[in-house]
């Protein structure tokens, strides 16, 4: 829930500027320039609606937490890129489960690229070759030293001072649910990326058939 309104709450001062932006340039008498930023955020927008719903299995629940988070990723001077395949099937996981991952790594990736002289993020969905499906998120950050690979996922173990939000819990959550999914996750290098590869949703009549006696 606080993934979800932090990003909800940066959609909606982000797109606040921008409107106030456009009314200030009308009221100016500068009605190209006021056009201008009212299409260049409606394509940013259009474009990453247009790869959430291209998914034919896709979850629109984290469809609508991209939508969300590239508003965030602005927000902080983030550069934010998407690439999702829309053959990429629907993961096992629930949406809320799904939230929690995909919403965490981006938080995390968030603080890492804003902190860096060069700042950027890169989401990318795609089908993997058993079915499933493979979530990365990478970013410009200084990257996790070997050492640290581990403790990161540590309930309570945090490089960041703690907060009302709590402290040290988001990576740990993330294997939690990935690890009782029965998928995997890995952290690469050159960039920083964060890979997480979950089984794909079964079908109904599959699960039907698997309760059979």
């Amino acid at each position: 829930m606080r993934t979800l309104g932090e990003a909800l709450r940066a959609q909606t001062h982000e797109h606040g500027n921008r409107m106030h932006t456009a009314i200030a340039l009308l009221e100016l008498g500068r009605t190209r320039q006021a056009i201008d930023i009212l299409v260049e955020t409606s394509k940013q927008s259009q474009s990453l609606v247009d790869q959430v719903t291209a998914r034919r299995d896709g979850d629109p629940t984290v469809g609508a937490l991209l939508l969300v988070k590239a508003s965030q990723a602005k927000e902080r001077g983030v550069d934010w890129s998407a690439d999702i395949d829309p053959d990429a099937p629907r993961s096992s996981l629930a949406p809320m489960d799904s939230i929690a991952v995909l919403g965490n790594l981006i938080d995390n990736a968030l603080d890492a690229a804003a902190a860096a002289p060069v700042r950027w993020l890169r989401v990318m969905v795609s089908a993997a070759p058993n079915g499933g499906v493979v979530l990365e998120v990478s970013d410009s950050g200084a990257g996790v030293p070997a050492a640290m690979r581990e403790q990161i996922f540590q309930h309570g173990f945090s490089t960041k001072p703690a907060g009302a939000e709590g402290r040290g819990v988001g990576l740990a959550l993330v294997r939690s649910i990935v690890n009782e999914a029965g998928g995997t996750v890995e952290i690469l290098d050159e960039p920083t990326t964060f890979r997480v590869t979950l089984p794909g949703a079964r079908a109904p009549h599959a699960e039907m058939k698997a309760q059979m006696p």
